[in-house]
């Protein structure tokens, strides 16, 4: 019972924002936010060791560094965005993860506990809520809530990717929590 409690703490009051911001730079998770070095957080033997994601399309402007270590231990692994050739690896978007192997509900009820958090944080901020099925894979389903702010967005949802997702892609099931300003969103659907 102790270590719920202590993780719902962690889930409530990771998320450093005042009640009054409406700027996504002004939201962190763990102390990190859009626009920090991930230098301040990792070595760079760390980041250099992460899983690089490489995205194909005209632009090629940002990359995926993922399977960073969360330090405070809330969520199992955390992503991020960076410009591809950027020494100084400056944040554009990141994501927490929590796995979820084969207990989806868990992942709908800690969805639902984040999102209320949320809400109850922002007094004129309500999240959207939708369903998203990936045209890759129509049997893989995410539900969204989304905060949008006045440039930029925070997104929790829980996916539940199908067994070949699953045994193909070797894809797991999970929560995230994401940070991404208007001019990612924007650079990330181009790539779709």
């Amino acid at each position: 019972m102790k270590k719920l409690s202590t993780y719902l703490f962690l889930i409530l009051f990771s998320f450093s924002v005042p009640s009054f911001a409406d700027d996504i730079r002004d939201f962190q998770m763990n102390g990190i936010g859009i626009g920090d070095s991930l230098l301040n957080f990792y070595s760079e033997n760390e980041i250099k060791n992460l899983e690089i994601t490489i995205y194909q399309n005209q632009t090629d402007e940002y990359i995926m560094l993922s399977g960073a270590k969360d330090k405070s231990q809330e969520y199992d692994a955390l992503a991020f965005h960076v410009k591809k050739d950027d020494k100084q690896y400056i944040i554009h978007s990141l994501r927490g993860y929590i796995f979820y192997k084969k207990k989806f509900d868990e992942c709908l009820n800690k969805k639902k506990e984040v999102v209320n958090s949320l809400n109850s944080s922002f007094d004129n901020l309500k999240s959207t809520e939708y369903d998203y099925k990936y045209k890759w894979d129509l049997k893989s389903i995410a539900y969204i809530s989304d905060f949008d702010f006045k440039n930029g967005s925070v997104r929790v949802f829980c996916v539940n990717w199908s067994e070949f997702a699953e045994n193909e892609r070797n894809f797991a099931d999970n929560l995230s929590v994401s940070i991404s300003p208007d001019y990612f969103f924007k650079w990330l659907n181009a790539v779709k």
